[in-house]
């Protein structure tokens, strides 16, 4: 055989090597392989309160029923801020229980500084089973790229008792919420959650006239964004700032509960956070990619969890394009770095430092 013959027979070789339907056929074969080792491992750790417990079954007999396995989920219940320190701890005793967690940008550069975040080749993966898994990665910030998934979005606005307060009455503004007509009746996250995240929109000096106004106008303060929102179930407040699926939730249980927004809102996007270590890493790996992907409307019927970018099929997405409300979330380190000063300085002037 001629030189020029073997380079033509290498050539042509090569190129059906890395032909489409070659490049699927690994991308199948990798799936599948990794479905086969997500079913030995049998159970999966998730440190969270999305989606809320009592919910997690309906979606752990769906994920069985779509992959023909029996594992069981372990939940429990956890703010961002302890999932954080438990697994840096964890780490540092080299022994990670969780194999799920979520958590802001905060939380994930927290992470991602320590080490104990890891790329992982979603699309490539899962892209023929689940395609829109490409948007879910591509979506986060550069820095997270490969590393989590977005996963819902924290939107804040403001909850109401239908019962107690017209829709004429409601609040257009922000700064509305500091007028003596609705002193003693706004509850609040006494962690400065939801106004923290305002730091985005309005800057620094702004936000911290504004949390003065707001503490002078005497707030219900409550232990976090979900306590924020029970205020209005159990009727010690009237009109609340938490997240619009908190407010959802309740809608849900057939309370009388809605909500509003202002012209501009904070959002934060929450990640789905599989930490380094986690013990069930493949079972870990195709939860999220299917709840966040073919099993996303599930879980937002069931968690109330939305997202709002304008292209997605969520119902928080077309309530926001139906209201014209625009949105704002912190994109670089510098923007979330300005998010942590204000949640302490917020925090500093509800305790009265």
């Amino acid at each position: 055989m001629s030189i020029l013959n073997l380079a033509v027979l290498l050539l042509t070789l090569s190129l059906a090597a890395v032909s489409p339907a070659n490049v699927q056929a690994a991308s199948t074969n990798e799936f599948q392989q990794l479905v086969k080792a997500a079913r030995g491992e049998g159970k999966l750790v998730l440190w969270s309160s999305t989606p809320p417990t009592v919910e997690t079954p309906k979606l752990v007999e769906a994920f069985n029923k779509r992959f023909g396995m029996k594992i069981e989920v372990q939940q429990v219940s956890m703010i961002t801020e302890t999932f954080t320190n438990r697994i840096l701890a964890g780490a540092q005793a080299n022994r990670i229980e969780a194999d799920l967690g979520q958590g802001a940008p905060d939380t994930a550069f927290v992470l991602l500084e320590k080490g104990m975040l890891q790329d992982f080749d979603w699309v490539g993966v899962f892209g023929q089973e689940f395609p829109l898994i490409k948007k879910r990665v591509e979506r986060v910030g550069t820095p997270f790229r490969g590393k989590l998934i977005d996963y819902w979005h924290l939107a804040y606005g403001i909850g109401y008792r239908t019962d107690r307060v017209a829709k004429g009455d409601l609040p257009k503004t922000w700064e509305d919420l500091t007028s003596p007509k609705w002193k003693g009746q706004v509850a609040l996250s006494a962690t400065g959650g939801a106004i923290y995240h305002l730091a985005v929109v309005w800057g620094m000096e702004k936000l911290l006239d504004y949390t003065r106004k707001l503490k002078a106008n005497q707030p219900v303060f409550a232990s976090g964004i979900p306590a924020a929102a029970a205020a209005l179930e159990s009727g010690s407040a009237n009109l609340s700032v938490s997240t619009i699926g908190q407010f959802e939730y309740l809608k849900a249980k057939g309370l009388p509960v809605d909500w509003t927004v202002p012209n501009e809102i904070p959002i934060a996007i929450e990640h789905l956070i599989i930490p380094k270590g986690a013990p069930h890493l493949n079972l870990a790996r195709l939860w999220a990619a299917w709840i966040t992907t073919e099993g996303r409307p599930l879980f937002e019927d069931l968690s109330k969890n939305g997202m709002v970018w304008p292209d997605e099929e969520s119902f928080l997405s077309k309530k926001i394009k139906e209201l014209g409300t625009k949105y704002q979330f912190a994109e670089t380190k510098e923007q979330d770095a300005l998010v942590l000063e204000a949640k302490k300085k917020i925090v500093a002037i509800y305790l009265g430092k």
